[in-house]
């Protein structure tokens, strides 16, 4: 039995600021190649989360049904923060509970969902903010957790707050497959024979230094051998795709703030006195005194 391991695919028509392309029109062919790829090999697709880019997009879902509703592949998923409103209960009226209630894609939880195998493959899911779900111990069931929480393998950034992976595989001995979501970094760590993978996310959004060399893939995760291959998901060069332009001039308008800053400490005294500030102005400026009249009467009015 085999599945198909994706996270994070962020779907939406809006393209963001640092995309030369339609956003759009990208991830509609690469999601098509993940379900042609799915229905040929008749491989289910599990999703760990933010499988929309916000909760509710319906021009998105209507494309994405447009697709599911073409191929047909069996898939299932939680729940990421960008596909619910915050912590609310209440996620039947978003474009994934949409398709959870249509039964298009079947939801994870508490109660496992068979894999196949005589069953003997069961899958748990826990959406953002959810407790990880006790499985029933079943000797000889493989038992695969998807999750969607901050797990990383290493810190994004200097003072970054993440569950660290590998001691979260090690914390839940119960699971021989964990698969995450959220953090934007593909990653795969066994120990023991136990596996955990965050897929990495299907679109690059931002142009940072890891997305520029990034390639989007899927994992394809063999249950008999317990093994992980990875397959590449057309895209084009991130340099075509990609660019850094808005932060450059952000950059540059952060650099003639801070020198804009600094000469203002240099040539003036800044007192928190509004009348001493601005009579500062007014004496250095060599205002006439009419103004200064004028000014001073409105303000002891």
């Amino acid at each position: 039995m085999k599945f198909i391991l994706l996270s994070d695919l962020h779907l939406t028509c809006n393209t963001p600021i640092a995309r030369l392309d339609n956003i759009e029109e990208t991830w509609k062919w690469k999601f098509e190649f993940i379900l042609k790829y799915s229905v040929e090999n008749d491989f289910p697709i599990i999703i760990a989360g933010d499988v929309f880019d916000k909760p509710r997009d319906w021009k998105t879902l209507s494309e994405f049904i447009k697709l599911i509703t073409q191929y047909e592949p069996s898939i299932m998923a939680v729940f990421g923060q960008h596909d619910m409103y915050l912590y609310s209960a209440n996620k039947d009226y978003t474009s994934l509970g949409i398709l959870i209630k249509s039964e298009l894609v079947g939801e994870l939880g508490e109660v496992p969902a068979g894999g196949g195998a005589n069953d003997r493959v069961k899958i748990y899911g826990a959406s953002w903010g959810q407790e990880v779900p006790l499985p029933n111990y079943d000797d000889g069931c493989v038992n695969i957790l998807v999750i969607h929480k901050n797990i990383s393998d290493r810190p994004l950034f200097p003072g970054h707050e993440y569950t660290d992976a590998l001691q979260f595989l090690q914390k839940h001995p119960e699971y021989q497959v964990i698969v995450c979501g959220d953090i934007h970094r593909r990653f795969h760590i066994t120990y023991y024979g136990k596996n955990i993978i965050n897929p990495g996310p299907l679109l690059r959004m931002e142009a940072t230094e890891y997305n520029m060399t990034y390639e989007p893939k899927f994992a394809v995760l063999d249950i008999v051998n317990q093994s992980v291959e990875w397959v590449t998901i057309p895209h084009e060069p991130a340099e075509k795709v990609l660019s850094r332009k808005h932060i450059d001039n952000k950059k540059e308008t952060e650099s003639m703030l801070d020198d804009f800053i600094k000469n203002i400490s240099i040539d003036h005294k800044i007192t928190f006195s509004f009348k001493e500030n601005l009579q500062e102005y007014l004496t250095k400026n060599e205002i006439k005194q009419d103004v200064i009249n004028i000014i001073s009467k409105i303000m002891e009015e």
